[in-house]
């Protein structure tokens, strides 16, 4: 059954959960997606080594002005007159080292990366991007996030939700210098890859599936139980873009009293943890169809704070407040939060996947539960259709004018 269901994802260009197929032209690119990690900014210089042949270009004017058949490792430090990586590289203040063999790797500080490497001498600084394919990139990404225990159906449908959100990021700002860092995201470049065998599994079970929205990517995420309600992306995150609809599961319905949580806390340490002087009271912002908090405002007595949930979370722990399904409680020194589930509540809810997977549901079927009026397709390039349509959705004039000052301040 399992042989069938892969074959079935692999050999469907399109799979529709619900209404008509999307149409997306074809693909006009033979590059593979990829997406570009900020590993270093404001450096005074990195050791980079090439492992393997390569060839360094300026991207300026996309020229050739270096390469090498058997590798190379020197330190790489910005200067007045460009950069230099062994060899002077004069009036130069970009470069773009591209392997030329598959097997061809890159050690920035002693961290492995697959991919090209962009390194910018910023006034006499060093910023360097990695620019991997998707498909690495997520192998990467899941490695740490993600158990090995968990169902095969389930990581397969993990996989994609986190494809479909590389894929929205990079095509968000597709002519940025960068899409991420490597601090927001937990990239750790090859290194980890092949340490979770089950989750890279996943990942080329599904290569290149990617879901869509009203045609197009969209921001994906998964929480560990949803208490019973998932909310939209867009709600939680306040995000200005269209994203699936949050939806009522009922296996975690059924055990939303088992998900029950509680959190005592002195007003002195919640005070100290949010950086106040002290808390007299504490408002929730709430996304009313679901039920979960995206915000809260503290009051110090005099003056009031806005903390998005997801920050809030950070500095009490995740291990202490579990979701923002909760209700909070002042009373005299002592702050009371009581809630369900665990996580942001947005998205796929692996709580209620487990349940699904039990039962013989495919990725497809769950993903279909979580994200409804979706589609997956199958995409390895960017469409051109798409790219044009994430360039004039997304940048305003404003952006537009903010990136010909950063292109300029590069190049100056």
């Amino acid at each position: 059954m399992k042989v069938k269901i892969l074959f079935f994802l692999f050999c469907l260009p399109l799979i529709a959960f619900s209404g008509e197929k999307l149409k997306i032209s074809e693909m006009e690119a033979e590059k593979p997606a990829t997406i570009k990690v900020l590993l270093e900014k404001g450096s005074d210089g990195i050791l980079l080594e090439a492992r393997g042949p390569f060839i360094v270009y300026n991207p300026e004017n996309n020229k050739k002005v270096s390469s090498g058949r058997w590798g190379k490792r020197f330190y790489l430090h910005p200067h007045q007159e460009g950069i230099k990586w062994g060899e002077n590289f004069l009036g130069i203040f970009q470069l773009q080292i591209v392997p030329t063999s598959p097997d061809t790797t890159f050690l920035v500080n002693g961290v492995q990366y697959r991919g090209g490497i962009e390194v910018y001498n910023i006034e006499n600084q060093i910023s360097v991007i990695n620019e991997v394919d998707v498909e690495s990139y997520v192998k990467t990404i899941l490695n740490e996030k993600v158990s090995p225990s968990l169902p095969p159906n389930v990581l397969d449908a993990i996989a994609i939700i986190a494809r479909t959100d590389a894929y929205y990021t990079a095509l968000l700002n597709y002519d940025a210098f960068w899409h991420v860092t490597k601090q927001q995201v937990g990239y750790q470049g090859a290194a980890l890859i092949l340490q979770n065998i089950p989750s890279d599994r996943a990942v080329d079970n599904t290569k290149h599936l990617i879901m869509t929205y009203e045609g197009q990517p969209f921001p994906a995420s998964w929480t560990e139980n949803c208490g019973g309600k998932t909310a939209s992306y867009s709600s939680i995150f306040r995000k200005n873009t269209s994203t699936p609809e949050g939806v009522e599961s009922k296996f975690a319905r059924r055990a939303r009293i088992e998900s029950h949580w509680s959190l005592t806390m002195d007003t002195q340490e919640l005070a100290k943890v949010v950086k106040t002087n002290r808390v007299t009271g504490m408002d929730l912002f709430i996304d009313h169809t679901s039920g979960k908090v995206y915000a809260t405002r503290l009051h110090d007595g005099t003056h009031t704070e806005d903390i998005d949930f997801c920050v809030l979370q950070e500095k009490i722990g995740k291990d202490k407040l579990k979701s923002n399904d909760f209700n909070v409680s002042i009373k005299g020194n002592i702050a009371l939060f009581e809630g369900y589930g665990i996580g942001n509540g947005v998205g796929l809810c692996l709580y209620s996947a487990r349940q699904m997977a039990e039962r013989g549901d495919e990725a497809p079927a769950i993903l279909s539960i979580f994200f409804p009026n979706t589609s997956i397709e199958k995409i390895r390039s960017y469409p051109k259709a798409i790219v044009s349509s994430r360039k004039s959705s997304f940048v305003s004039p404003k952006q537009k004018e903010a990136a010909k000052k950063k292109y300029r301040l590069l190049h100056k």
